[in-house]
């Protein structure tokens, strides 16, 4: 019950007496803990919360009260200013990826076997695995031999196994559900295909650039932010509306009712590629060794001197310290 909730986080103040207090996320919940603590003691951090659905009201009635905002994408950034009018300071710290895994040699495509497209997420209809479907189906019609290996679980697993059947693809695609060594996923493909419609940061195709993989992905949210166009894979700039992608099979259920959009810097509703459009990317991609190894090479450099875990967080903290010495965030390039 909300009331205990706000007089458990009023005892928890008074016994550990934080200097902050990091609100991770929940955007529409966190009055409890400001009404706790105070707003003078309250950092937010949002980290998708702001697409979300939820209490609009009590998501407006909690920014208006907070002086300053820690955000993990420009993309986040840029969703509490035009969406939700979010007039307060903003510090942008993006994600920082944990190097577990050491890969010495970037990707190069393979010669003597079929190009391996790998997709990771969810099966949940913000993800579009439909469209990854659609586009291998694409990729075959072109006469580029490709097989795809789908890392993650969800609701529409048995829809999909469904689509790729009809698609005449299936002895061509692999669901192979929880993965829990990622790493070996990523090792065993060639590139990551991400046709999400909605990613606030994108951990996904960073874990995917840290593991060598060029990604093609859809230029929206905090995509474009992860995957350099055109030097790390390709950011491919959605264009259909939702009833297209109703006729790939995908569904509306729980989509965002607004998305960034990066290219014009607005707020819009959620719009899918064509899979002929991320199968030309993909052939674009992989029709040139020499690039193809340098994408991977790229990715590679860039998650590690873009996303570095212990810069991420030395980042988070400077801000933490400032907000605790100042109760602002200034603004920096």
């Amino acid at each position: 019950p909300a009331a205990l909730r706000r007089t458990r986080y009023r005892w928890l103040g008074r016994r550990f007496k934080p200097d902050v207090a990091l609100l991770w996320n929940r955007l529409d919940q966190q009055a409890r803990v400001i009404d706790a603590l105070g707003v003078r003691r309250c950092l937010y951090w949002e980290h998708g919360s702001a697409w979300l659905h939820g209490d609009d009201q009590a998501r407006a009635n909690v920014l208006a009260r907070l002086p300053a905002i820690i955000c993990n994408s420009h993309a986040a950034k840029r969703m509490l200013q035009l969406r939700w009018g979010y007039e307060g300071a903003v510090r942008v710290c993006p994600n920082g990826m944990r190097n577990r895994h050491t890969v010495k040699e970037f990707k190069q495509l393979p010669r003597d076997r079929a190009l391996h497209i790998g997709v990771a997420g969810r099966l949940v209809p913000v993800k579009a695995t439909c469209l990854a479907l659609h586009t291998l189906a694409a990729l075959h019609r072109r006469g580029i031999k490709a097989s795809m290996s789908i890392a993650g679980d969800g609701p529409l697993r048995a829809e999909l196994e469904q689509l790729a059947r009809s698609l005449n693809i299936a002895t061509h695609v692999r669901f192979l559900g929880v993965v829990k060594d990622m790493a070996l996923f990523f090792s065993e493909i060639d590139l990551l295909l991400h046709p999400a419609l909605r990613e606030p940061f994108g951990v996904v195709v960073a874990e995917a650039g840290a593991m060598g993989c060029p990604v093609v992905c859809t230029a929206i949210d905090g995509l474009p932010e992860v995957v350099a166009h055109d030097q790390t894979g390709l950011c491919v700039t959605p264009t259909a509306d939702l009833a297209r992608y109703r006729e790939l099979g995908g569904s509306s259920d729980g989509l965002p009712a607004a998305v960034y959009m990066p290219v014009h810097d607005t707020i819009d509703t959620p719009r899918v590629c064509e899979p002929q459009e991320l199968a030309a990317a993909i052939e674009s991609v992989t029709v040139d060794a020499e690039r193809f190894s340098a994408m991977s090479h790229a990715a590679m450099v860039r998650v590690k001197q873009r996303f570095d875990f212990d810069s991420h967080v030395d980042d988070v903290m400077d801000a933490v310290k400032e907000y605790h010495a100042t109760g602002t965030l200034e603004p920096r390039q």
